[in-house]
């Protein structure tokens, strides 16, 4: 009698897992930003909610990823908590494509065949989504590869006394095998690889539908695993995206757990109804355990659709809003994003965002600084304390995107991250120019006691609030770059210029004019229109990356 091979079965493993990988990164690469824009149209639609996330999980190849990111979406309030839940009811029903497609013994024998012609179109063709089509060719036939090794090496076990009694232990103790695939699933982080397991050692006769549903609905809760963590370090609603993953697949497994037997009934009919009319279609055990996988989350979808709303208010009792104040840092960048670039830019564009929301603020009270009857001292701390609040957002927004892979990159994607970093770079930059520039020279005119004269004053006042407008276009472009608002905005930044030309010949006049006020404050005055010029060109220069975001 053959002896069951670990080597095999392990090296089975890896190419499944390898597989699964390099699918899922391909599969992003050649949805580049299409990802993204699908998440972006999202309505309170139930429906549609649920339809996104299966399609989000087919391309992630994870339902895990897809909650992770669910979380992510959640926590900084791309989603509702509402609109969320059904799309992780929809991702459940995505993560069922693969298990169903493993289930299919013949794809395996062409398995070999997919990898060669993946790997012929990925290194010939010129075509970049060629090239990702070939990619993910391949990566498929790797996971169909590893399934085979994995159903020859458990053969053996259909013959070993030893493996007999493991299986009609697993079989006679569902809740022992129940947990020992929710551990192992959230050990891999992948429910498929526990469902492909079970359906290889099906496949090889090992395993039986009775010993298999348990299986199937421990992998179910252990995909919960890695949402739950990533849901510590993130948002309430955050949290509550994760706990809502969790409530809808341990409530399921539980109902399901107590009628084992009449669902393995209930499926075995219907494999007799299908043999009746259909008898070339013999689904086999590893046939019947993807139906199982299937039919379980288009259930709970059913169950738990209708009462969203009611979901959504028992989750939000169960994680309340956390009470004090929390410590100032990032909403957006969310770590667990990182493997889906596409997902980690759109985090990384609303930080940037609220970078550039962050300067104009600061900028919008500036002259502040100047004014003859504020108290100076206080508001250079207010100033600089929001400056710091600038910097922190920036350097973490450059950080979050150094860890991105370049390797998973498009090149659109490039693009994109020089621009998110050139633009919080020019935020930095006009922060830097208000807490420094702008900070020494109202020390120095507060030092001095000097005072602005009333008409230079109000030609101050007056570059400031055409600035305010430039600055307001650049963040309308940069939310959403409409070819309207960006023209609009640069013609607006060059008559700036052109304004600030006739202001400082207006002050020059004074000076001739020889008005005291002038006269003491000409440097200051000249600077802060010269500390004006260099904000709206930063302005410029955002303005010339924003159709790149």
């Amino acid at each position: 009698m053959q002896s069951f091979n670990w080597f095999m079965m392990l090296g089975g493993l890896a190419f499944f897992f390898f597989g699964l990988f390099t699918a899922r990164s391909a599969l992003q690469l050649l949805a580049g930003d299409r990802l993204r824009m699908v998440i972006a149209k999202m309505t309170k639609n139930r429906f549609f909610a649920v339809g996104l996330g299966a399609v989000v999980t087919c391309i992630l190849q994870s339902s895990t990823a897809a909650t992770v990111m669910l979380v992510s979406f959640a926590s900084t309030g791309i989603l509702t908590l509402t609109q969320a839940f059904g799309v992780i009811l929809g991702a459940d029903i995505g993560t069922t494509f693969v298990v169903v497609l493993l289930s299919v013994k013949k794809i395996a024998e062409y398995s070999l065949l997919m990898v060669a012609l993946g790997y012929l179109a990925e290194g010939v063709s010129k075509t970049k989504n060629i090239r990702y089509l070939g990619r993910i060719v391949f990566s498929f036939g790797m996971v169909f590869y590893g399934m085979h090794l994995m159903t020859q090496s458990a053969f053996p076990l259909t013959q070993s006394p030893e493996a007999f009694a493991i299986f009609s232990f697993l079989e006679n103790h569902p809740f022992v095998s129940l947990m020992v695939a929710a551990v192992f699933t959230a050990a891999v982080h992948n429910s498929a690889a526990t469902i492909g397991l079970a359906i290889a050692l099906a496949l090889s006769g090992a395993l039986s539908l009775t010993a298999a549903v348990p299986m199937v609905l421990g992998a179910n809760i252990g995909t919960t695993a890695t949402a739950l963590m990533a849901a510590f370090s993130s948002g309430t609603n955050g949290k509550r995206g994760a706990v809502a993953h969790i409530f809808v697949k341990v409530t399921g497994a539980v109902a399901a757990f107590f009628f084992i037997p009449e669902i393995v009934y209930g499926i075995e009919h219907c494999r007799g109804l299908l043999m009746a009319f259909l008898p070339m279609l013999e689904p086999g055990v590893a046939g019947l355990i993807a139906f199982f996988h299937l039919t379980f989350n288009v259930a709970l979808a059913l169950l738990f659709l209708p009462f969203i709303s009611l979901g959504v208010w028992l989750i939000t009792r169960m994680v309340p809003e956390p009470k004090g104040q929390k410590a100032f840092g990032p909403n957006y960048l969310d770590p667990t994003a990182l493997e889906t670039p596409a997902l980690a830019f759109a985090n990384a564009k609303r930080e940037t965002l609220r970078i550039a929301n962050l300067t104009y603020d600061l900028f919008d009270e500036c002259l502040d600084l100047f004014h003859p009857t504020e108290e100076v001292i206080r508001t250079i701390e207010i100033v600089e304390t929001h400056d710091d609040k600038i910097d922190l957002l920036e350097k973490e927004v450059r950080f979050y995107l150094s860890r991105l892979s370049q390797e998973q990159l498009t090149e659109k994607q490039a693009a994109q991250e020089m621009a998110l970093l050139s633009i919080a770079d020019d935020c930095e930059g006009i922060g830097d120019t208000i807490s420094k520039e702008f900070v020494r020279l109202a020390r120095k005119k507060a030092e001095k006691h000097r005072r602005f004269s009333d008409p230079g004053w109000k030609d101050l006042n007056h570059l400031h609030e055409l600035l305010r407008t430039n600055f307001t276009l650049t963040i309308a472009a940069l939310t959403s770059p409409d070819e309207e608002v960006i023209q609009r905005a640069k013609r607006h930044c060059d008559q700036f210029q052109e304004e600030e030309q006739n202001l400082r010949q207006a002050h020059i006049q004074r000076l001739h004019a020889a008005l005291p006020e002038t006269f003491e404050t000409s440097s200051i005055h000249l600077d802060v229109i010269g500390g004006f010029r260099y904000i709206n060109q930063h302005l410029i220069h955002i303005l010339g990356f924003v159709t790149e975001v």
